[in-house]
């Protein structure tokens, strides 16, 4: 089946996971792919389950996490949690919420090798009542247990999700996502904020239908949050900062092609306080199914937008970035082709421009080429990870998929 991301859900389930490490001459991009896949196991590995991958994080190279969705024929959802020790990707048990109830993962940070979070939302499986709470969950070294979190919405059909998780050490992480008030009907960024003991609701400066999805935390009174506005007839992208004291939201560039253009930030990084950059892409561009992909740049000043190669007759779809220097920054995402394809794809700045890397698409539906990529993280020393989902020949369904290079 072919398929397309959409913002806050994965589209219909074998499995495969990777992570790199190699660096890229300035000023040249490899010709051929500097990636390989890794098998990872599936929780379904016969039936007709889609599992997926969203968000991975790494303290070491022997030492990653990364978390998705394992969705079954009835679109229940369950967390899915994998771990890689060095040498492979292993499934790990993860809480389940009450009867009565679906959950998922959208966003890790692994702090050490006995302490690692998992955020995304659990939501009631009646049809009457879908309302959706934060769900939290720490990684103690031994095993994953739910933790408390709160939910600024209340009453019937609220919702509060979280889509990402950022921190600067064990006693100062940052959960971020958005909460609907089903009284108001408003959509607004929601910041949650771990001081070693308990999580709680910090004020958000959010108006409208605003939402974010992604988080770098620099320092203590140093820290980015992006995602997107939908409070108009165009999309705008979307960026809000704590200084330690409060966040306030910070104007960035959006790209205007046609009458109703969605933009998006889907992803954040920082090389530095002022080195930081956005992931993200223009959709429905002249009203088509197109997208153009683009990086924003914080140089500690303002955001700047900065166009980044476009392939494919449906354009690149950017989802996740990752700054390891000033001269090496990287985005993983899709192109889409007018035959239907869907290709991975990673590109990386080297301090100059933005240029494509080939990486693989083993995934395949029917005979096209069918994978994508989400979530990217690095370990340090210029090791990433990268995982997302693909079409397994034979199967019918989505299965998780990451990329790797030889480790050093």
């Amino acid at each position: 089946m072919a398929w397309r991301w959409l913002p806050r859900a994965w589209s219909a389930g074998a499995a495969l996971v990777a992570t790199a490490v190699f660096s890229v001459p300035a000023g040249a991009a490899p010709s051929a792919s500097v990636w390989t896949v890794t098998p990872t196991p599936s929780p379904d590995p016969t039936g007709v389950n889609d599992t997926t991958l969203g968000a991975v994080s790494a303290t070491s190279e022997s030492d990653a996490w990364a978390v998705g969705i394992n969705q079954d024929t009835k679109a229940l959802r369950r967390p899915l949690v994998e771990h890689w020790d060095g040498h492979t990707w292993t499934l790990v048990s993860a809480v389940q919420v009450p009867s009565g109830r679906q959950s998922w993962f959208n966003g890790v940070e692994a702090l050490s090798s006995t302490n690692a979070w998992a955020v995304g939302e659990s939501t009631s499986v009646s049809a009457t009542n879908q309302q959706e709470r934060t769900l939290i969950e720490h990684w103690d070294g031994h095993g994953w247990t739910i933790f408390p979190s709160p939910n600024p919405s209340t009453g019937p059909n609220a919702a509060d999700v979280l889509e990402a998780i950022t921190g600067v050490g064990p006693s100062d992480l940052w959960a971020v996502g958005w909460n609907l008030d089903p009284i108001t009907n408003q959509i607004l960024m929601m910041f949650l904020h771990y001081d070693g003991t308990n999580w709680k609701a910090v004020a958000s400066p959010s108006r409208g239908a605003q939402f974010a999805v992604a988080a770098v935390a620099i320092s203590s009174d140093d820290v980015w949050a992006v995602g997107n506005d939908q409070g108009g007839a165009q999309g705008l992208t979307l960026a809000a900062h704590w200084n330690g004291t409060k966040w306030s939201l910070v104007p960035t560039p959006s790209l205007f092609d046609g009458v109703a253009p969605q933009n998006s930030l889907t992803g954040v990084s920082a090389a530095s306080s002022t080195d930081v950059w956005a992931s993200g892409y223009e959709d429905n561009v002249d009203q088509k199914n197109f997208a153009k992909p683009y990086a924003l740049h914080w140089n500690g000043t303002k955001w700047a937008l900065a166009l980044l190669p476009n392939a494919g007759g449906e354009g690149n779809r950017l989802f996740g970035t990752v700054a390891l220097s000033p001269n090496d920054v990287w985005a993983v995402a899709q192109t889409q082709r007018l035959n239907g394809a869907i290709l991975t794809l990673t590109q990386q700045f080297n301090g100059t421009s933005w240029q494509t890397v080939p990486s693989p698409t083993p995934g395949r539906l029917g005979g096209l080429p069918d994978g994508s990529l989400r979530g990217v993280g690095s370990a340090g020393g210029g090791v990433l990870f990268t995982d997302g989902a693909q079409e397994v020949p034979g199967q019918c369904c989505l299965r998780t998929l990451a990329l790797q290079t030889p480790q050093g």
